[in-house]
């Protein structure tokens, strides 16, 4: 337990660095609490992340913030079960932050750990982007955030699927987007004439 405490000071500062994206500047050995917890924190991939908590949390089950690694991990956990689904098309190098700088990296990490919005905010940066692997980065980013209740992200999908003349996904996308209570506007319907 004491090295837990003891190594609070350099455990901030690897949140710190591992928050920006940069490699940690300090790396004990493999069962040191504060690398332990850097890896935590820096991990992008939800089931990295889960490891990484289980190592923690079992070098230091009685450390100060064995219950924020916690919640983390369970997090990280719900969004890995998801990811793993077959109806949810985005693979791991989804989350690999080669390129990916500040904001996006950021919205990674938040997207692994279950976050929505930031799942609907890396599907519209992926649309931007040019060529199929874009696209399907879009769609599964959508795919998450509609797994994770976000029925903008559904109703997002419907209408995609059926521009894309691919009916029986787009209907239920768009009966997942009313279950969870999207409502289109009165008086319009979603396809142009």
């Amino acid at each position: 337990m004491k090295k837990c405490v003891v190594a609070m000071a350099q455990l901030t500062l690897l949140t710190l660095l591992a928050t920006l994206g940069a490699p940690p500047a300090w790396a004990g050995p493999p069962d040191d609490p504060p690398a332990l917890r850097a890896a935590v924190d820096s991990a992008v991939w939800p089931g990295d992340i889960v490891r990484a908590a289980d190592q923690y949390l079992r070098a230091c089950p009685d450390a100060a913030d064995a219950a924020e690694v916690q919640a983390v991990r369970q997090r990280a956990g719900d969004a890995w079960r998801l990811v793993n689904r077959n109806d949810v098309r985005l693979y791991r190098s989804a989350f690999t932050p080669n390129e990916a700088a500040g904001e996006t990296l950021h919205d990674i990490r938040l997207a692994a750990l279950g976050d929505r919005n930031a799942a609907v905010r890396l599907a519209h940066a992926s649309r931007a982007s040019d060529g199929a692997q874009g696209t399907q980065r879009y769609v599964g980013w959508l795919q998450l955030a509609a797994s994770l209740g976000d029925e903008n992200a559904s109703y997002e999908l419907a209408l995609h699927f059926r521009r894309t003349a691919q009916p029986i996904l787009a209907a239920r996308y768009e009966a997942r987007a009313m279950a969870l209570g999207y409502e289109p506007a009165n008086g319009l319907d979603n396809v142009r004439k």
